[in-house]
C-alpha cells in the first residue's frame, strides 16, 4: 500500500462502528498510527477484554460511546455531535453458522443495522456527511460460479452472506446515487492478533500451544487469507482516496495473500509452534456443499494499486507470537 495515500486522514475524525471487534480494534490501531482522531461506537461500553486487546498493540484509549445503529434519534445525535470525517463501518453479526431459526436474527444484525446507518448518514445536511467505509465479505459471493470478480451476481448459502449482501446493496446503492462517497471493501479470509478462538487460526494456535490434537479435514480446499492489519490498512487507504474525492469505485475485493491450500496453511502454522505431529487431516468431514476452490478475483484492486503488505509467513508468524504473548486471550 502506498503511504502517500495516508496523509488525507491525519487530523481527521475517523469514527468505527463495532470498534471492540476483532477488525474494529485493528483498525482503530491503524487510524491513530496515521494521525488520525479515532472515535468509537459499539452496542455496549468498553469491555475490559477489547482494552486489553487494544493495549497489546500499543493502540491508546479511545472512548466508545454505547450505541444501537438500531436507533436513528441516538445514533444520529451521537454522530452529529462527534462530527467524524470517515465512518468505517465494522458493526455487524459475525456468526457464520447459525440455524435456520437465527437466520433472521443473524440477516438483520448485518442488512438491518447498515441500512440503519446510511438512512443516518443520508439524513445529515450534504456538508456533513461522512464518507462511509465497510468491509464486506467474500461470503456474499457463496455458490456464485468463479471468477468472484465484482460484478459478478452473488449467490450467499446462509444468513451471514445473505445480510452481508443485502448491507453491501445498501452503501452501494446510496454511492451510486451520489447520497454518500461510500466504498464497501470484500474481504476474503481474515486472520491476526485478537480472532476469536473459535475460528480456525486461533483454535489450532490454541490447540497447539496446548498439546491438544488438532482435528481438520483433509485439507484440500484451497482458500485466499489476509492478515488483519493490512486489512485495516486496505479500509483506510480507501477512505483516504475517497476523502481526496479520487475517483474510486463503490464496491472492490481486496487484496489478499495468493490463495494456499487449508492443510498447507495448518502445517505451517503447526510448524512454527512445533506441532505437526498433533495435526490430524481427515479426521472431520468437509462441509456439505462446499467447494475446493473459493476466493475472490483481485485485479481490480491491483489495478488500482492496492496489494496485501505482509507477506503470509510473516503474517502466521506475527499471529503466532501475539497468542503466545497474550495467553490470557485463549484462557
Amino acid at each position: 500500500m502506498s503511504s502517500a495515500l495516508h496523509p488525507p486522514l491525519a487530523g481527521r475524525t475517523v469514527l468505527i462502528t463495532g470498534i471492540q471487534g476483532f477488525i474494529g480494534i485493528h483498525t482503530a490501531a491503524a487510524a491513530y498510527r496515521l494521525g488520525a482522531r479515532v472515535a468509537g461506537m459499539d452496542i455496549v461500553a468498553e469491555s475490559a477484554r477489547a482494552r486489553r486487546v487494544r493495549e497489546s498493540l500499543g493502540a491508546p484509549p479511545v472512548e466508545v460511546r454505547a450505541v444501537d445503529l438500531l436507533d436513528p434519534q441516538a445514533s444520529g445525535q451521537a454522530l452529529r455531535a462527534m462530527r467524524p470525517d470517515v465512518v468505517v463501518h465494522c458493526a455487524g453479526s459475525i456468526e457464520r453458522d447459525a440455524g435456520t431459526e437465527d437466520w433472521a436474527r443473524v440477516f438483520s444484525g448485518n442488512a438491518a443495522l447498515t441500512a440503519s446507518l446510511v438512512k443516518i448518514l443520508r439524513a445529515l445536511p450534504g456538508t456533513e456527511r461522512p464518507v462511509l467505509v465497510m468491509p464486506g465479505s467474500q461470503m456474499e459471493y457463496g455458490a456464485a460460479p468463479m471468477p468472484w470478480t465484482e460484478d459478478q451476481p452473488c449467490e450467499p448459502i446462509n444468513a451471514y452472506g445473505a445480510g452481508k449482501l443485502a448491507a453491501t446493496e445498501s452503501v452501494v446503492e446510496a454511492a451510486r446515487r451520489d447520497e454518500l462517497r461510500a466504498c464497501v471493501l470484500r474481504l476474503p479470509i481474515v486472520f491476526g492478533p485478537g480472532q476469536p478462538p473459535a475460528l480456525f487460526v486461533p483454535e489450532l494456535i490454541g490447540k497447539a500451544l496446548r498439546k491438544e490434537a488438532i482435528p481438520m479435514t483433509e485439507g484440500r480446499q484451497r482458500r485466499a487469507f489476509l492478515y488483519v492489519e493490512d486489512a485495516a490498512g486496505l479500509l483506510l487507504e480507501t477512505a483516504a482516496r475517497a476523502v481526496r474525492e479520487d475517483a474510486f469505485p463503490s464496491l472492490l475485493n481486496a487484496p489478499a495473500c495468493a490463495p494456499v491450500a487449508i492443510r498447507e496453511l495448518a502445517e505451517m502454522l503447526a510448524g512454527q509452534l512445533d506441532a505437526t505431529e498433533l495435526l490430524r487431516p481427515g479426521a472431520l468431514p468437509n462441509r456439505a456443499g462446499e467447494p475446493l476452490d473459493a476466493w475472490p478475483d483481485i485485479a481490480l484492486a491491483a489495478s488500482l494499486g492496492l496489494r496485501a503488505a505482509t507477506p503470509l509467513v510473516e503474517a502466521l508468524r506475527k499471529t503466532v507470537e501475539w497468542y503466545q504473548a497474550n495467553p490470557w486471550f485463549l484462557a
